[in-house]
């Protein structure tokens, strides 16, 4: 069985393009990685960040019931005086 020049280049084309779609799903791959990796990371993060908004939220509460109850206050001594 004689093979010509064209089906030897075709086989090799045929070669070469599965070894760079190989590739392309190694790199595919790995960049899925990072990105899966940064999102949990960032999910971490937010967790963190909700956290502190919610210590600043119960703070802010009690700032403003304090000024509440020195408002009432001085609006007390306002009227007595």
């Amino acid at each position: 069985m004689d093979m010509s020049a064209l089906d030897m280049g075709t086989i090799a084309a045929f070669v070469g393009i599965f070894f760079k779609m190989q590739s392309d799903k190694s790199l595919s791959a790995e960049e899925l990685g990072r990105m899966k990796q940064q999102i949990k990371s960032l999910e971490t993060r937010a967790g963190q960040v909700d956290s502190k908004l919610g210590d600043i939220d119960e703070k802010l509460s009690l700032v403003l019931a304090a000024i509440a109850r020195l408002d009432s206050q001085m609006t007390m001594l306002v009227s007595q005086g």
